[in-house]
């Protein structure tokens, strides 16, 4: 007998939005083929295989695309391949070692120095860093950062310590600069020991040419900051700074802000990481007509049934969705963008009290998470949302609204491959949660009777 408390509480709980999926959950859905016949594997992960030297690249989408579950199965391929792979989320919401509002790239360096301390401790002579917080001992101590002794100074001791440093920076604002002031004086010295360790740990692989691949996740959560008359902080951090970025021997993967990518440095960006490969949105909707698309939807509704059938027997539909209609209404609200899907369906659940969930839920669920996105619209941005909607185009623009609207979700970019022309096809659409809104609807009616009477 099913317990209906418990499964509505297992099917809340199966929609998680901000839980990557690790390589082999059963749960996983390839998009590959409605994301612009894209694959991570191949794009990065070839190059990393086949590169004999060490390769530094950028990955980017819209946040909540799916970019962490598909750098992890990179890892896991790379580790198969015979890599040593270092794999971490350099933030989170509530853990990790940066700050969103406040990252340097001193901030950065300090994380790959902790991560690779931890995953490569006993592969490699840790000498190196533990003499370089030697030469530091007093600065650290008068920082406050440890209460250890000179003498107990080791491995233990030195992994903790890094720990405590990088946890400071990301709490702690007034220690913050004291800190990167102390990096940014020692930098060339950092780099250095580290890439004395790295190499003592390729030294000690099954073989003298054993590589090592550094993944650091979450950089694109880094909020974009942009001082007056003086470049934005990420590019700083990517381009200005780009020398410290690519100055560790191992093979290097950065995830980096979608804006960025978008913004007037993509061809610095791309000249110093090679082309950077972007994880579109899952495509639910024709560029050139209002009509579905099949493969998307279909890819989406399962999906949704793996999550189901994680927890429950129960058919999607009709026995957790109504009707096939309303699962599709559910499935395509998201505009392809998988952490709005599941956003969406775990508010269907909990407002659902019995189930199947009905149609009217599933609406009351879309129009509970569109008003943050109509808050995100300014006023003035309106004219180029619906610009992208009439066009499917992305202008570059030097004053950044279109980036910014990518930036926010509020317009979502897709790829296909056209066959005909032989080539990738880009292109952008308003999100459905804000096409759905009647501001929207009485909007680009009146957009539509301009245009004609200017004809």
């Amino acid at each position: 007998m099913i317990n209906p408390q418990q499964l509505k509480k297992d099917l809340f709980n199966s929609f998680k939005p901000d839980s990557p999926l690790e390589p082999d959950d059963p749960r996983y859905v390839d998009f590959q083929d409605v994301r612009g016949d894209e694959n991570i594997l191949t794009e990065l992960g070839g190059y990393i295989i086949n590169d004999e030297n060490n390769t530094y690249q950028l990955y980017s989408g819209h946040r909540g695309s799916g970019k962490s579950t598909e750098l992890k199965r990179l890892a896991q391929f790379l580790e198969q391949e015979g890599f040593v792979v270092v794999y971490f989320a350099a933030a989170t919401d509530d853990a990790g070692d940066l700050s969103f509002q406040d990252t340097q790239y001193q901030d950065i360096l300090l994380s790959c120095t902790r991560q690779l301390l931890e995953k490569l401790k006993d592969k490699a002579d840790t000498k190196p860093i533990v003499s370089w917080l030697n030469d530091r001992w007093q600065k650290l101590r008068d920082l406050a950062l440890t209460e250890v002794s000179l003498e107990k100074l080791s491995l233990e001791t030195a992994i903790p310590m890094f720990s405590k440093i990088t946890a400071t920076v990301r709490t702690d604002p007034s220690k913050r600069e004291e800190i990167r002031k102390l990096v940014e004086a020692n930098t060339e010295s950092l780099v250095q020991a580290l890439n004395e360790f790295i190499e003592n740990a390729r030294n000690q692989g099954n073989h003298p040419a054993s590589r090592i691949v550094v993944i650091a996740d979450n950089l694109d959560r880094i909020v974009p900051i942009y001082p007056d008359d003086k470049p934005s902080n990420l590019e700083d951090i990517f381009i200005h700074r780009s020398e410290l970025m690519k100055s560790l021997k191992c093979h290097m993967v950065y995830t980096a802000p979608i804006s960025l990518l978008y913004s007037k440095s993509a061809s610095d960006l791309q000249d110093i990481y090679g082309k950077p490969q972007i994880l579109p949105m899952v495509m639910v909707q024709d560029r050139d007509s209002t009509e579905t698309v099949d493969a998307g939807m279909g890819l989406l509704r399962e999906a949704i049934a793996k999550r189901v059938k994680n927890v429950t027997d129960l058919e999607v539909v009709p026995g957790v969705f109504e009707s096939q209609p309303v699962l599709d209404l559910l499935c395509f609200s998201c505009g392809g963008h998988l952490r709005d899907l599941m956003h969406v369906a775990r508010n269907a659940v909990n407002l659902a009290t019995t189930l199947p969930i009905t149609e009217k839920q599933v609406k009351r669920a879309i129009a509970n998470f569109r008003p943050a996105y109509m808050a995100a619209l300014s006023e003035e941005e309106w004219p180029s949302l619906l610009e992208v909607h009439t066009t499917k185009r992305k202008p570059n623009d030097a004053d950044g609204v279109y980036r910014d609207l990518l930036a926010k979700r509020c317009i979502l970019e897709y790829r296909f491959f056209d066959d005909d022309l032989e080539e990738m096809v880009t292109w952008y659409g308003v999100h459905p949660l804000i096409q759905g809104a009647k501001l929207f609807r009485d909007r680009w009616a009146l957009h539509q009777e301009q245009k004609r009477e200017y004809q």
